[in-house]
């Protein structure tokens, strides 16, 4: 076991994150699977309409009691789905190519952590100073 502040914060055996990329590839058990073996598990959340999404969640849910957590691409359409994490209380909320600081209120509130993948000091800065839990440089 590895611990370190990023995997106390998030409950996590080892700091190991897989990359939330399109649903045929880190769909939720991949998610699961990482989550389970330790790690922390995120899937990609835009390309399901939210009953199906919902259900990929308690999917997740069914195969792990671990951390897991879903990325937005904050330039394409996420409020329903974002609206369903927040419902099911999934453990991290993560968002790239945008400014997260407009959701982090939201997210706290719902019990969540807040990851940014962020591509500049500035954007790095902003996010910090916003309230996001984890940046991803």
């Amino acid at each position: 076991m590895l611990k370190t502040r990023l995997s106390k914060l998030l409950g996590i055996e080892f700091p190991i994150f897989s990359a939330p990329m399109g649903p045929d590839i880190a769909g939720p058990d991949l998610a699961a699977a990482v989550s389970g073996a330790g790690g922390l598990g995120l899937m990609q959340a835009q390309l399901s309409p939210p009953a199906d999404f919902r259900e990929q969640i308690q999917r997740v849910r069914r195969a792990t009691d671990k951390p897991f957590g879903v990325n937005f691409i904050l330039a394409l359409p996420h409020e329903e789905n974002l609206a369903v994490c927040l419902e099911e209380h999934v453990p991290v909320i993560s968002f790239f190519w945008g400014d997260a600081t407009p959701y982090v209120e939201r997210v706290h509130a719902a019990g969540s952590k807040v990851f940014l993948q962020v591509g500049s000091v500035e954007a790095a800065q902003r996010a910090a100073a916003g309230g996001v839990d984890v940046i991803i440089a």
